[in-house]
């Protein structure tokens, strides 16, 4: 099985928003939802650009 990799440039803060995410969701991707109070702005963008890099649809 033969998969793409890319690589996707996070910030210091975003790591830290990232693991909490995934803390938040018992490490489930599927799971991940933005964080509550004031870094749920920060976290969308987060998420949005972690499943953009990750959950792409295989070429066709």
């Amino acid at each position: 099985m033969s998969s793409n990799i890319a690589r996707i440039d996070f910030r210091t803060r975003d790591i830290r928003i990232l693991r909490k995410m995934l803390k938040q969701a018992n490490y489930v991707t599927a799971k991940l939802k933005p964080l509550a109070g004031p870094l749920n702005h920060p976290s969308q963008s987060v998420l949005r650009r972690f499943m953009t890099g990750t959950m792409q649809e295989p070429a066709k």
